[in-house]
């Protein structure tokens, strides 16, 4: 099963954020995720990289079915989460707001995939 690789650089205002990352061609995603937001399991058609600006996250991942997991990171304001295509997810806020950036590779909206609790 695909694993998540996170790098935790420097934090990024949302400009610096769009130029490093932005695609030459395609769209990005602003969320914002109030504390207490979950993203319950799913998964996406393909890779894609998150760039959290502003506030905390817990992100996990499994093998194979939902709720069989496998790693847990807490993120912060200047993480870059690389997701691989098809990994099982679930993300949760913490305090305050969570803001970030999801960039799908190519730029093209990918295709989501939810999993039953």
């Amino acid at each position: 099963m695909p694993t998540p690789t996170i790098d935790f650089g420097k934090r990024l205002t949302l400009t610096e954020a769009i130029d490093a990352f932005a695609p030459e061609q395609g769209g990005i995603e602003f969320q914002t995720d109030r504390a207490g937001k979950i993203h319950a399991w799913h998964s996406h058609s393909v890779k894609e990289t998150l760039i959290v600006l502003k506030g905390h996250m817990t992100l996990e991942w499994d093998d194979g079915p939902p709720q069989n997991i496998v790693g847990s990171a807490e993120v912060g304001p200047g993480a870059v989460i690389n997701l691989p295509a098809n990994t099982i997810h679930q993300s949760t806020s913490h305090d305050g707001v969570c803001q970030y950036l999801i960039l799908p590779e190519g730029g093209k909206a990918a295709e989501t995939h939810h999993y039953e609790s």
